[in-house]
């Protein structure tokens, strides 16, 4: 996650890969566009590999991207879950890259931010360049309490929620900053999901357990029994506090979603609009 970082400098790009796909990842690197001091292609053929290259990142201008096509997407997209707490943990920047017949597409509740492309190899590393410079361009650090708050808002508009409502509303007072719903796809056609959101500017960019425990012990019962709980801050939560809501949503049944700032950083990477308004490239 880059939260306080020179604009436009990426000191290290790694392109993983399998072996043999090298040719591939060369030829996606060669059409990037952007200011880079170092970028090298690595081979992974096993979740040791990434906890190698993981240990290598020098700071938070690194960035990797893992290159994945039809064949090699069930592999990669294994290694990179087995390796989800270390990358969560350290708040690393891991784009997986998919050269594929399918656009899958990056959705709000993903847990990785995925690119893909059916088009050509110049369509594909056009959209990973704006990525890329994207996170170059987020500052977390640098808003302001109320920037924060209406970025937060931006976002969830941007990820296709709707209905959304501030809590100091002339009519309304729920006791969380936003009121919201979400509307997903599914077997049984569209469903609606109702939340509620909190947002936390975290000056110091870490939470503790009992921010968690302030957030869940609102009282909830004047409103219907599916609304859900939402966090959104800045902060880096440590693997303790994501054990602890972990432990809640199995225990308790508790319908919870953080997006943290590592988690923040991704979604706004992914939509240049976000960028350009908040983090503009000066």
């Amino acid at each position: 996650m880059i939260l306080n970082n020179d604009k436009h400098l990426l000191h290290r790009l790694i392109v993983t890969c399998l072996d043999s796909e090298k040719i591939m990842a060369h030829t996606l690197k060669g059409y990037l566009n952007v200011h880079v001091e170092m970028s090298i292609i690595k081979e992974v053929k096993s979740p040791q590999d990434f906890k190698d290259i993981f240990g290598s990142f020098m700071g938070a201008c690194d960035i990797i991207v893992a290159l994945m096509t039809d064949k090699s997407k069930a592999t990669i997209s294994a290694l990179l879950a087995q390796n989800e707490n270390i990358i969560r943990k350290r708040a690393l920047v891991v784009i997986p890259v998919l050269m594929g017949r399918v656009d899958i597409g990056f959705g709000f509740f993903s847990t990785f931010p995925i690119i893909s492309n059916t088009g050509n190899i110049n369509d594909l590393s056009d959209k990973l360049s704006k990525v890329i410079n994207g996170y170059l361009s987020i500052n977390l650090s640098s808003l302001s309490v109320f920037d924060f708050e209406n970025l937060a808002k931006d976002v969830l508009i941007a990820y296709d929620f709707h209905n959304i409502m501030y809590s100091y509303s002339d009519h309304f007072d729920f006791g969380y900053d936003m009121m919201c719903s979400y509307s997903r796809t599914g077997g049984l056609g569209e469903v609606r999901e109702d939340w509620l959101v909190e947002v936390k500017f975290a000056s110091k960019e870490r939470f503790t357990i009992r921010n968690i425990e302030s957030l869940i012990m609102k009282d909830r019962s004047r409103y219907l029994p599916n609304h859900k709980v939402m966090l959104i801050t800045n902060g880096t939560l440590t693997s303790v506090i994501w054990d602890y809501v972990a432990d809640l949503q199995k225990k308790q049944n508790l319908p919870i979603h953080i997006v943290d700032g590592w988690k923040l950083c991704n979604l706004i990477a992914f939509k240049d609009n976000l960028v350009k308004s908040y983090f503009p490239y000066e």
